[in-house]
């Protein structure tokens, strides 16, 4: 099932405080809901006019273009998350210079800043709605832009973890560093209160609170330090080919 047939085209965005903020401020609020919720691309400036009360005079006069605003939403929402995960990454190193970090660290701050990430409206990740329509679609401008942007903090996890795991080669480290960030993504995208899989799956079982944080981490954690810690894959014949 698409991504979009789980989301209402036309979310609810009231809220008491955006009235009162200023212009620029009013449009970034909800251009992050629906940008979120429905896609950059499928977000259109008469949304973003309708939901903020603003004319598209105004877009235009504090962002330039849909496509800046556009970007400079997915910077706001993806962002902060990646800050932390380095903030994270080097209050470890320091803790633990010069030798190299546990795994576990490593995954707790890949993962923690992920689950506790800013919630929209209705209490959804804006970063794992955000990441997953750029997922949709590989090959957009803003799916590279922001790929361009992020690639030095993934370069980071990858040169923390093969630091840590010298046993397998950095090839084999980046297929498992998208593998635990993307089943983490997956596993986060199905605890967002529109879907329903979660509840599906379980049926008339019983299933943890997805909203508590600590619980959803815990797993994640143990998940992704099993998967990292499974035996190579490859050989060193296997590179290159």
């Amino acid at each position: 099932m698409a991504t979009s047939d789980l989301i209402p085209a036309s979310p609810d965005l009231e809220d008491d405080d955006t009235a009162d903020m200023p212009v620029p401020d009013r449009i970034l609020r909800v251009a992050r809901e629906l940008i979120a919720r429905k896609g950059p691309s499928a977000t259109t400036v008469r949304d973003i006019c309708d939901a903020g009360n603003v004319n598209v005079a105004a877009i235009h006069y504090y962002f330039g273009s849909k496509d800046a605003l556009v970007k400079t939403v997915l910077l706001t929402i993806l962002e902060p998350v990646n800050i932390e995960r380095r903030v994270m990454l080097d209050e470890a190193r320091r803790q633990f210079q010069p030798g190299p970090l546990p795994v576990p660290t490593i995954l707790e701050a890949l993962f923690r800043p992920l689950v506790m990430a800013e919630r929209s409206l209705d209490g959804g990740r804006l970063f794992v709605r955000a990441e997953s329509h750029l997922r949709a679609a590989p090959d957009s401008d803003y799916t590279l832009f922001v790929g361009q942007h992020m690639d030095g903090y993934a370069q980071m996890f990858i040169d923390a973890l093969e630091a840590s795991l010298p046993r397998f080669t950095r090839a084999e480290i980046i297929w498992r560093y998208e593998f635990v960030r993307g089943s983490a993504m997956h596993l986060l995208a199905n605890c967002d209160p529109l879907s329903q899989k979660f509840q599906v799956l379980t049926g008339t079982g019983q299933m943890i609170d997805l909203d508590d944080n600590e619980l959803v981490l815990r797993e994640l954690l143990g998940t992704a330090l099993l998967g990292l810690s499974a035996p190579a894959a490859w050989t060193s014949q296997d590179i290159g080919r």
